[in-house]
Parts: C-alpha cells; sequence; structure tokens
C-alpha cells in the first residue's frame, strides 16, 4: 500500500481543486496518511495570490522536502500556474508540478514518477540529484498521455494508468473534505481589471460551469450529506456572463434553491457592481438563501478607488449597502478592504476608518498591499513603508473588533440556527460548528457545550456566551 499526504493552502477556491486530487488519488490506490513522514508522495496544493500566499507556499514545499527527503513531491496549484517554467530551476527538491486543469489525469505520473525514482534511490545512484518528471509544462497535454520523456515507453505508461471510473460518489472527480457543507465552484477565472490583483494572470478569463452541471453537482453533493452549500468563484456576479447567460446568477440561485437536501445556500465573493434588485429579491424570497453576502469593497475612497481600477466611488458603495439594508434589515454583510495601495495618503485612510466605524459591517477582513510582479500596478511602486501599513490594518482590525464584540455580546440569550461541524479542535468535550452568519475558515466558530447532534445536522441552538469572534451554545433541539 501506497500513502500519500496533501497539504492545501490558499483560499476556499482551493480547496475544490484538493478534493479533485483526493478523488484522483484514492481512485488510484492510494490511501492518505496525516504522517508526513510515512507518505511516499507528498503533495501540496499551492495559493499564489498575494506574495505573503508566495512566500508560505515555499516554506512549506521545502520543509516537506526537509521532512521526509524521498518521498515524491508534487506541487500543485496556483503556483505552477504563476511561475511556469521559473520553477524547474528554483526548486529541484520537487519531482512534479501540475496545474489545476491537469489533475485529473495525473496518478498515473504519479505512479511512474515514484517507481522511477524509487528505483533511483534504491540503487543508490545520482543519490545528490533529483528525479525531474517533465510533466507539468506540458502544452498539449490531454488525458492519459502524460508528458514524459523520451526513454518513457508508452507501455510501462499503460501499464501503470487507472481507470478512473465515475460512481456515485466521485460522479465530480471530488473527496469531500469539509463536515456538513461543500464548496460550490461556480466559474473559475476572472474578466475584470483591477490594477492590484495577479489573479486574471494567474487563473485566466472568465469560464463558467454550466448550470445542468452545478445542479446536478449539487445534488450529488446533497446525498453525500452535505447540508449547506458555499458558492465561490473570483466573481460569483458575473456568472454565465462567457456562457451568454442574462442574469446568470439568479438563474442559478432558482435552481439550486429546489435542490432536495440542501438547507443552506451562502454567496461568497460578490463583485459590488453585481449586487442588483434581482439578486436581493432572490435572497428575500428563498428560504434556503442565507441572508449574508461577501462582497469585497477593498476601499471607500474615490481617489484609491479610481487608482485601483475599480468602477465605482464610495458614495455608490455606500448605497449599496444602505440598499441591502433597506430591503433585507437581517442581511449581514462580509467586506474586505486594502490598506497601503500606493495611491493611499492619510486622507484616504482616515475616510476608510470613518467608513467602517460608522456603517458597521458584520465582517471585515483586512490586507496590506503587496507588490504583485505582472499586475498593472506594479509600476506604481511600493512607496508606503511596511509598518506604516500593518499599522494601518491594525487601526481597521481594531476599530471592527470593539464594533464585533458589542454586537456578539447581544447575541447571548437569543437561539440561532447553526450547522454542527464534528468534534471540537479545541477539547473532545466540546461540539462546534457555525451560526448561520458565520461562513466557514473565516467567521469564527460556535463552541456547543451542551447537546448531541450528528455532522452536518442544523439545529437550534441557544447563543451562552461570546470570545472575540466566537459564540458558545446550548442545542436546544
Amino acid at each position: 500500500m501506497k500513502y500519500f499526504n496533501l497539504i492545501s493552502l490558499g483560499c476556499p477556491k482551493n480547496r475544490v481543486d484538493s478534493e479533485k486530487i483526493l478523488h484522483v488519488m484514492f481512485a488510484a490506490g492510494f490511501k492518505y496518511t496525516e504522517d508526513q513522514q510515512k507518505a511516499q508522495v507528498l503533495i501540496i496544493n499551492t495559493c499564489a495570490f498575494i506574495q505573503p500566499a508566495v512566500e508560505e507556499s515555499i516554506s512549506v514545499i521545502l520543509d516537506s522536502f526537509q521532512l521526509n527527503p524521498t518521498a515524491l513531491l508534487v506541487v500543485a496549484g496556483c503556483l505552477p500556474l504563476r511561475y511556469k517554467q521559473k520553477l524547474h530551476e528554483s526548486f529541484p527538491e520537487v519531482d512534479m508540478f501540475i496545474t489545476p486543469e491537469q489533475i485529473e489525469g495525473f496518478a498515473q505520473s504519479v505512479k511512474l514518477s515514484l517507481l522511477k525514482k524509487t528505483e533511483r534511490l534504491n540503487n543508490r545512484k545520482e543519490s545528490s540529484s533529483r528525479l525531474r518528471y517533465e510533466y507539468q509544462i506540458c502544452p498539449d497535454y490531454e488525458r492519459g498521455n502524460d508528458c514524459g520523456s523520451s526513454d518513457d515507453s508508452a507501455e510501462a505508461v499503460a501499464q501503470l494508468a487507472v481507470k478512473e471510473k465515475s460512481s456515485d460518489i466521485y460522479e465530480f472527480n471530488r473527496a469531500l473534505s469539509t463536515p456538513g457543507f461543500a464548496y460550490l465552484r461556480i466559474s473559475d477565472g476572472c474578466d475584470h481589471e483591477c490594477k492590484f490583483c495577479a489573479i486574471p494572470l494567474i487563473r485566466g478569463k472568465l469560464r463558467s460551469e454550466t448550470i445542468e452541471d452545478l445542479a446536478r453537482e449539487a445534488t450529488t453533493l446533497s446525498g453525500l450529506g452535505v447540508k449547506e452549500l458555499v458558492l465561490v468563484a473570483q466573481d460569483l456576479s458575473s456568472y454565465g456572463r462567457d456562457l451568454g447567460i442574462k442574469n446568470g446568477l439568479v438563474r442559478l440561485l432558482e435552481r439550486l434553491d429546489s435542490t432536495p437536501g440542501i438547507e443552506w445556500i451562502r454567496l461568497m465573493y460578490l463583485y459590488p457592481s453585481g449586487v442588483k434588485s434581482d439578486l436581493i429579491d432572490m435572497i428575500q424570497g428563498s428560504q434556503k438563501i442565507l441572508p449574508y453576502v461577501d462582497v469585497p469593497i477593498q476601499h471607500i475612497s474615490d481617489r484609491v478607488l479610481k487608482s485601483m481600477g475599480r468602477p465605482w466611488n464610495g458614495e455608490k458603495i455606500k448605497d449599496m449597502i444602505d440598499f441591502m439594508r433597506s430591503r433585507i434589515p437581517e442581511i449581514v454583510i462580509r467586506t474586505t478592504v486594502m490598506v497601503g495601495y500606493p495611491t493611499e495618503e492619510d486622507s484616504d485612510f482616515d475616510e476608510l476608518k470613518r467608513f467602517i466605524s460608522e456603517f458597521k459591517l458584520d465582517h471585515v477582513g483586512v490586507f496590506t498591499y503587496f507588490q504583485e510582479e505582472g499586475s498593472p500596478s506594479e509600476k506604481l511602486g511600493d512607496p508606503i513603508q511596511k509598518k506604516i501599513k500593518n499599522a494601518r490594518a491594525r487601526a481597521i482590525r481594531s476599530i471592527h473588533s470593539t464594533f464585533l464584540k458589542k454586537r456578539n455580546k447581544t447575541r447571548i440569550g437569543r437561539i440561532e440556527s447553526s450547522i454542527v461541524e464534528g468534534i471540537s479542535e479545541e477539547s473532545d468535550l466540546l461540539l462546534e460548528g457555525r451560526v448561520w452568519d458565520q461562513a466557514p475558515e473565516v467567521d469564527g466558530k460556535l463552541y456547543i457545550t451542551s447537546g448531541t447532534a450528528d455532522v452536518g445536522a442544523i439545529k437550534r441552538v441557544l447563543i451562552t456566551g461570546a470570545n472575540g469572534v466566537d459564540l458558545f451554545g446550548e442545542i436546544q433541539d
């Protein structure tokens, strides 16, 4: 039995690719292990959205090699997409690089590479070098036709190939790794031209999945016990434009809303200009679509927004928030802001602070600007000192944290609809989950101190306490 270990880095959109990797490896006969030193294959699904993500990916790659230098080291995800051939020279420790579109058929190449590496290690030949299986940059890659070196016979590859037949569980080539919920990636890539962003360079243009495929995937996920669908994309509101579908996101939601077994549908990553009346009407009229929207605004200063290439101004953002709250008073709004953009002056930052303080958004993520190679803003340089950017980020977090603590304390004594995710990582005496307005991985947790429930169950929970972003409660059902 051959064992593999998978480390998934980056945003929830990456988790979908990680689940596809799990499926491919399981289908090929590999067994998963948490012990990196036990694994014959180490796979790292990387993120390269911003410089800290690149640095984290590099650190994990090097640490994994040091921990288990004899394992086949495979690097997947955005790092190979963004840097391509540069990685060959920079990382001789890595045996294979694979891009997301190559995941489906890479198991046979893993087996072949692992066989060759094992033979070389056993023979103790070329012990100071690493096997470099040049699979990742093959431009003519097709499933079942890898990019091995010229001495890789077709017969050898055929003998190691795995027939990856679909089943009900793996119909969409995913092995679920999330408790009670699943990310549903409705599109990939982005057509927007935000000057600070490298995503179009990494992921390319918008490519939407069809409504039929997504509806079938949702039904399959429901059959596996999934109760919450978390819709993700680079921009949900652009869904279907490349397919010629008008109001594509609303059309998709109309279809998903009727999926049996799905109780919650959560919307993440909406472009502000995509929040329109028909979408709000859809949320308001649905029993499943949560009144929760994630709308990254990046800034509120007109001058900074224009410099960022964002096609609206601060007043439109405020009007959007007021509009949503007027139509759905209980709506929960998450956003992301960026501080330290090259053109941000003290007055712009003061305006952002006032906005965060006055508009009291429910969840706020804060990033400092990083000069991204290849992005349009690269030419602006990086004139704001790191310590100033960090101080600005701390100030925004402090303002929001003060508000969030007060908000969470007001919830004590209320009964809230919550999803159970299993035994807590903090203590095996507790269950943990999330209240309806907490998105996975970003909005805190609910620690359940009394009651029992199955993983994925949605229960009524009495909120008994709060600590920062986290809540405590007792199951009432």
